[in-house]
């Protein structure tokens, strides 16, 4: 079982445009604090990064940044949307927003690079 399936996420979407990736927060992934723990919200933007990345190239991470605006509460769905901001030939960087729901609000925003190279065959 993969580190994603563990924390029940799900893809909804696999493009190289538009990748989309859901999780529910349950009790196992709170904080101190009753809110969903960091960790947790940086895991669904990194394997939203991760799918999206590796669609048309392997990738690996080179670079990731993220900022945390809103708590999220035990129950609520989280959507991390991944788009591209710039894919040149060995650099590709990568924007996505973990949402409340669907259209929700953005809880936090990651920036990721990766470093890449063709599919081989």
């Amino acid at each position: 079982m993969s580190y994603a399936e563990v924390l029940g996420m799900t893809i909804l979407d696999a493009s190289p445009d538009l990748t989309r990736v859901a999780l529910t927060v349950t009790e196992a992934g709170l904080n101190m604090h009753g809110t969903a723990h960091g960790g947790l919200i940086f895991s669904l933007a990194d394997e939203a990064f991760a799918v999206i990345s590796n669609l048309d190239a392997q990738a690996v991470a080179a670079e990731t940044h993220m900022s945390f605006f809103r708590a999220a509460r035990e129950g609520e769905r989280l959507v991390a949307v991944a788009t591209p901001e710039r894919v040149g030939r060995t650099l590709a960087t990568y924007r996505i927003e973990v949402r409340r729901g669907e259209e929700g609000e953005v809880l936090a925003l990651f920036l990721g690079t990766v470093s890449r190279r063709e599919k081989q065959s």
